[in-house]
C-alpha cells in the first residue's frame, strides 16, 4: 500500500498579508511514480530496489528517509515516536538519500537488509518516505522583491508533498489469520452511496495484505455478480482489526433485492500466497 503525505512549508517574505498557495510546488505526489509500492524482506531476500519516475515537466528533487508509522482502526496512517520496538529502520540500509530526476526520467534507490543474529521472530516494519524538495526560488516572485523594499512581512504557505511505501522485514515462524465480522449493508440515499461496512479481525504475528471483494447472488440463484472491490488492503501489526467502508458499484440492470445474498471475501495477494483469509455473507432483508 502507498501513502501520500502533505507537509506545509512556510516561506517568509515581506508583508503581513497571508497569501493562498498560488505558487504551489508542482513536483508533488501527482508527478512522482514509485514502483513497487511495497517492499518485503523474507526468507533469503537481502536486497531490493525502488524506482522513482518523474512524470512532470521540470527536474524534481526528492529527499529519502525511513520513518515509523502506525495504522488506526480505519486504516489511516500517522507517524510514530522513536520508541517502536518493531521498527525496521536499524536493519535496512539504502542509497542514495537524495536524488534529482529530470522530466520523463527515472532513478533507482537500492535497499539492503542486515538482520541482527539474535533477532526475535516477528514482523518489523518502517516506511520509506520520498519527500519533494522545493527549488530555492519557491514562494518568491517579483512582488516579493517589491515588498522587501517596503520592509513589509509576507508569509506564503507552499505545500510540500511526499509518498510513503511500507518496508517490511519478516523473521522466523510467522502466522496470520483473518476473520470478517459486523457486516452491514446500507442502501443509497440522497446523501450517501450504497455501501457495505465490515470489520477485518487479524490474528497471528504478521500483517495481512489482500484484496477485498463483494459479490451479490439473487435469491432465485444464478451466478454471483461482483459489486465491490478494494485491492491491496492491509491490516498491519500490532492492530487486531480494521473497519472498512466499501462503496458498491452495481452493474446496470441489477438491483439488490430482498432475500438476495451479499458475500465479502478477503484473499491474500498472489505475492502473499493467494490464500483465502476470510469471508462473511449477509442475506438482504
Amino acid at each position: 500500500m502507498t501513502n501520500r503525505i502533505g507537509l506545509w512549508l512556510a516561506f517568509v517574505t515581506l508583508s503581513f498579508t497571508m497569501l493562498s498557495a498560488q505558487n504551489t510546488f508542482a513536483q508533488g505526489a501527482g508527478d512522482l511514480v514509485v514502483t513497487p509500492t511495497r517492499i518485503v524482506f523474507e526468507n533469503r531476500t537481502r536486497s531490493a530496489q525502488v524506482t522513482l519516475a518523474n512524470r512532470g515537466s521540470a527536474t524534481a528533487t526528492f529527499r529519502i528517509s525511513l520513518i515509523d508509522m502506525a495504522m488506526d482502526d480505519s486504516g489511516e496512517m500517522a507517524t510514530m515516536p522513536d520508541t517502536n520496538p518493531h521498527s525496521a529502520t536499524t536493519m535496512v540500509r539504502y542509497a542514495p538519500r537524495q536524488i534529482d530526476i529530470a522530466p520523463g526520467a527515472h532513478q533507482v534507490v537500492r535497499l539492503s537488509l542486515r538482520k541482527p543474529a539474535n533477532l526475535e521472530d516477528g514482523e518489523y516494519r518502517s516506511h520509506m518516505f520520498f519527500r519533494a524538495v522545493p527549488p530555492e526560488s519557491a514562494g518568491r516572485s517579483v512582488t516579493d522583491e517589491t515588498d522587501l523594499q517596503k520592509n513589509e512581512l509576507r508569509i506564503q504557505l507552499i505545500p510540500i508533498f511526499g509518498v510513503t511505501i511500507p518496508v517490511i522485514v519478516r523473521n522466523g515462524k510467522l502466522t496470520v489469520n483473518v476473520g470478517l465480522s459486523d457486516m452491514v449493508h446500507t442502501p443509497k440515499t440522497d446523501k450517501i452511496p450504497e455501501h457495505l461496512e465490515v470489520v477485518l479481525k487479524r490474528g497471528g504475528n504478521r500483517s495481512a495484505f489482500g484484496d477485498l471483494v463483494a459479490t451479490y447472488q439473487p435469491a432465485d440463484g444464478g451466478q454471483e455478480i461482483i459489486v465491490g472491490r478494494i485491492s491491496r488492503i492491509a491490516v498491519y501489526t500490532p492492530n487486531t482489526k480494521r473497519h472498512v467502508f466499501m462503496t458498491l458499484q452495481i452493474p446496470d440492470g441489477i438491483t439488490l433485492k430482498s432475500a438476495g445474498k451479499l458475500r465479502v471475501t478477503y484473499r491474500a495477494t498472489d505475492a502473499e500466497g493467494g490464500a483465502m483469509l476470510g469471508e462473511q455473507s449477509l442475506t438482504l432483508k
